[in-house]
Parts: C-alpha cells; structure tokens; sequence
C-alpha cells in the first residue's frame, strides 16, 4: 500500500468509526464528530433531501493542504461554499483545487471590522513555489503580530529558524471587508459550516458572525494563534449560544 492509498483507507476508516461510534465516545473526540457531521450530510444530499450544504471558509488557503473540512465539498453533491482568501498565490490554488466557479465563490479579500485597505504579513510565492520555504508556510499570511510573522509565539527571533526565514517575509496590501458584507454580496442566506483560519485573527473574524441568524451546524476556529483574552471570548460566544464544544490540537470544533 503506498502513500495515497494509506491516506485513503484511514480517511475512509475514520468516516465509518465516526458513523459507528456510539455518541459518547464521539463528544470525547471532536474530530470524529465533525467527520460524523459531514459524513451525514453527504448522505442527505444523496438521497436528495434538505437545502444544499453551505460551507463559509475564512482563510481558505488552498482549501486542500492540512484541511480535513473542506475538501468534503466534493464528496457532498451540489453543495456550495464561500471561500475567503486574501493570497493573489492561494486564491490560484484554491481555485484549481475548486474549479466550479458556480458553486465555489472565492472572495479575494481578508476579513476586516471595517472595508478598506489593510497590509497583510506573507511570505514570497515564489520561495513557496521552488520548496524553499516549509510547506505549511503557504498558509501562514497573518495581519497579526501574535504569530511567526513576528518572530513571536511560533518562534522568537532568537531562534535561528526565524532568522532563516524571515527575509522571504513581506508586506502586501489586500483589500478588506466586513463579514456580513460578504455574505450579503453572495447572497448566503444560511450556513451549514462555518471554518476560521486566520493566523491570530480568528476571533476578529467569528466576532462578527451574527450566530443566531445563521447558527451554523459546525463551526471550526483556529485558536493556536489566539491571545487567552481572545480564546475565551472564542469560548464565550459559543457556550452563551448552546454550542456543545470540543478541543483538538489547536483548534475549537463547536455543534449547534
């Protein structure tokens, strides 16, 4: 068995644990739940019942590399998604991994309390591109400083791995917007999953989803990058709304 087909058969393994799995064990595990989550909406939208699963995605990156979520997009039919990414190099990906420009919305833009310009943190396509930057820095562009675009909590700039990396760093400008904004041009009037993944400021960006309105069945928050303040105002909201929430690695899985 080589390398995909290993990838393949423990994804298809954790989709039947998470079907299987009494409930008890599943609210021990929020992965598994979210897995359950999705599995069963695929199911729905082949039998053909329900309104088609909406996907809302703040920090989309490519929408492929390190993301159990969103790729379920092509597993469940006809769903739909709006896909935020500030990245001019992340938006050609994700484009290419999301191809169906009707179903698929990418919003260029980053996410922000009020609409304008703002200079974001990212580091060099082309670096990206050759291998000479680690993988996972293709999703690390950040407006915030409580991250490795500083040289703080991921890394300090005493250690050399900053000083490694830190000249591929630069500032571009990108266009921003407010949340609601967003979902008004696109017309999303419900959503089923609701994911954050913006390098320190995820809670900038859940702070203002109207959760009552569009009370999503899933919502996923990165909060590795988070200050404690902001981590619990991230719970807060959450339990103040009835949300059943679980923690993995670093992040807040929730379900209505």
């Amino acid at each position: 068995m080589d390398g995909g087909e290993a990838s393949q058969f423990i994804e298809l393994l954790r989709v039947f644990l998470s079907l299987v799995l009494p409930v008890g064990i599943l609210d021990r595990g929020a992965p598994f739940r979210g897995t359950r989550f999705l599995a069963q909406a695929a199911m729905r939208a082949r039998m053909g019942s329900g309104r088609p699963f909406q996907m809302v995605n703040v920090g989309a990156c490519d929408g492929k590399l390190f993301d159990d979520v969103t790729p379920w997009l092509h597993r469940i039919k006809g769903s739909r998604a709006m896909l935020v990414e500030p990245i001019p190099y992340n938006q050609k990906r994700l484009r290419a991994n999301y191809p169906d420009a009707g179903r698929f919305i990418i919003e260029p833009v980053a996410v922000t309390p009020t609409s304008g310009a703002i200079s974001i943190r990212t580091f060099d396509a082309a670096a990206l591109e050759a291998g000479t930057l680690p993988l996972e820095f293709i999703g690390c562009s950040s407006i915030s400083d409580t991250n490795l675009m500083s040289g703080n909590n991921a890394w300090g700039e005493q250690d050399q791995n900053f000083q490694k990396f830190e000249p591929f760093l630069k500032s571009i400008e990108v266009p921003g917007a407010t949340l609601q904004s967003l979902l008004d041009r696109n017309r999303v009037e419900h959503i089923d999953a609701f994911l954050v993944d913006c390098e320190g400021a995820d809670w900038q960006v859940f702070d203002q989803l109207d959760i009552e309105r569009y009370r999503p069945g899933m919502i996923k928050i990165e909060i590795g990058a988070l200050t404690a303040a902001d981590i619990g105002k991230v719970m807060l909201k959450l339990k103040t709304a009835g949300y059943q929430v679980g923690l993995y690695a670093e992040d807040v899985w929730a379900f209505a």
